[in-house]
């Protein structure tokens, strides 16, 4: 798991490998260039204050001065009118960029070669770090610092707060919705006779972790960030330079850093992450499919009644879900971070005006709007099997997403070996679905209120949990503390799940539905 960057050094690579795996490697040199106080910003959108607090990395992109005959032909208007985003410190609380999959040579997070730790990054050293300045990053070789064609004005403005915290607000109900019909439409694509694998959320899951994986180890697709590819930039100044300055390491490292931090502040990014990925995913869903292989109940193409079996058999096919969804998911992680930089040549960046000006208006119009049509189309639906296929999964939707973005704002950083606000939206999610599950199986509130329990099931609790987040986590805490906190994570859910569901199975027992799904 830990040997990507190897693959990057084999002989023969590439120009753009031998980049990346510079990039990796030099993390552990660039603490004592990015401790010198950053004293001014350029600007970006205005996230919360809980978006930084977890990784207290850079909140503000470095930037360098290009080459003599670069600087002469002038800078392109993205560069010379920069909008960035006002986000809040808070918004470095979300844990979707807090991994580096493909980054960790060594099994010890102190030795070189290995990024920090969850816990390095929300320890009490970083509240009085602040990243490094532009101007501390910028190339000031006297014979370029003196270049009077070198100076380019840059008109530098600001998104407002509240209008960044609308742009994000939008792209996570937009993505929430998106995700939610992801993952139904694979659960179905999914289930079918004699299938190999019988609980259809598994897919779900290692799908949306790949992508997680992409996103977080991506360099390309937000490479304009606020309107200079600065860390782009810095890559090509090292393949420039080579590894003769022992400062070029130090500036690519911190440029990654700052990068990563950047990507933070952009609502389109914190969309597709906590968004799209984090409902793509559900925890609650995977908790529950373990609880009915335990009670040999679970789900089977055309409602076919399960054959009977031992109790051994049933604790065998409940650590099957179990040990699969955790293995494929920490695998898809990884394989997403291979796939991004195996494709950085191919993929495309998104222009910084396009996504300022035109993806975060549009969101705002496609989010809210979708939000709106699902409301008044399970109101007023076409055809009644409407509302229980999909319609009420996504009218809640997007309130769980919500939920938990707002909870990781609030308690990620509490604990730095434990992320509270992923544990806690995780076990709420488990013991909400186990109360939907019983009521829905109890014959209570007819047709339509069996609509409502699924659509609470599907929508709210699959996208207030994530399994995407939850493995990232796992692979950026330290070794000992990752263990703990995914162990806690599936021990108390699991045990929540038997005391709300299994009180309902062993007395009562499990009805048929009244609504079909």
């Amino acid at each position: 798991m830990h040997g990507g960057n190897e693959m990057r050094h084999a002989s023969g690579a590439t120009e753009d490998d031998q980049d990346i795996a510079l990039t990796s490697n030099a993390g552990s040199q660039g603490h004592a260039w990015q401790d010198d106080a950053q004293r001014e910003q350029s600007g970006g959108h205005d996230a919360p204050e809980e978006h930084g607090k977890p990784d207290k990395m850079a909140v503000d992109p470095v930037a360098h001065s290009p080459s003599k005959s670069r600087a002469r032909e002038g800078k392109s208007l993205e560069e010379r009118q920069s909008v960035e985003y006002d986000a809040p410190e808070d918004y470095n609380n979300l844990d979707e960029l807090i991994a580096d999959p493909v980054a960790h040579k060594s099994p010890r997070r102190s030795r070189e070669g290995r990024g920090e730790s969850l816990e390095e990054m929300r320890s009490p050293r970083g509240e009085d770090y602040r990243p490094t300045s532009d101007l501390e990053m910028q190339d000031t070789t006297p014979d370029e610092q003196d270049e009077p064609d070198t100076a380019t004005s840059k008109t530098s403005a600001r998104v407002s707060r509240l209008a960044t915290e609308v742009y994000t607000l939008s792209y996570l109900v937009f993505f929430a919705i998106f995700g939610t019909i992801a993952r139904l439409g694979l659960q179905a694509l999914t289930l079918y006779p004699d299938a190999p694998v019988s609980f259809g959320v598994l897919w779900a899951n290692v799908g949306g972790s790949l992508i997680m994986g992409f996103l977080i180890e991506d360099r390309k697709l937000f490479k304009q960030e606020w309107g200079t590819a600065k860390y782009h930039n810095e890559i090509i100044k090292a393949r420039r330079e080579g590894r003769k300055d022992s400062n070029v390491s130090d500036n690519l490292a911190a440029a990654k850093k700052a990068h990563l931090a950047t990507k933070k502040t952009i609502p389109l990014y914190i969309g597709l992450s906590t968004g799209f990925c984090g409902s793509f995913t559900s925890f609650s869903s995977w908790i529950r499919d373990i609880f009915l292989a335990m009670v040999n109940d679970l789900p089977r193409a055309g409602g076919a009644t399960p054959e009977a079996r031992t109790g051994g058999q049933s604790f065998m096919a409940m650590m099957a879900i179990l040990l699969c969804t955790v293995a494929l998911s920490l695998s898809a992680l990884i394989v997403g971070a291979h796939l991004a930089i195996a494709l950085e040549g191919v993929t495309p960046s998104i222009p910084y005006l396009l996504g300022r000006k035109v993806m975060d208006r549009c969101a705002v119009l496609f989010g809210w709007g979708s939000w709106l049509g699902a409301v008044l189309l399970a109101i007023w639906p076409p055809h009644d099997a409407w509302r229980g296929r999909v319609l009420f999964s996504i009218v809640f939707a997007p309130l769980g997403c919500l939920a938990r973005f707002y909870a990781s704002l609030l308690l990620n950083a509490k604990v730095p070996a434990f992320p509270m606000g992923t544990f806690t939206v995780n076990i709420a999610g488990v013991a909400v679905l186990g109360m939907c599950w019983d009521l829905a199986h109890a014959e209570l509130g007819g047709v339509v209120g069996c609509q409502v329990l699924q659509g609470v099931e599907d929508g709210f609790c699959g996208c207030l949990t994530t399994v995407s987040t939850w493995v990232a986590e796992l692979t950026a805490l330290r070794r000992t503390h990752a263990y703990v906190y995914g162990s806690v994570s599936v021990v108390v859910g699991f045990a929540v799940m038997v005391i709300v569901m299994g009180s309902q199975k062993w007395t009562d027992g499990f009805a048929p539905l009244m609504c079909t799904h």
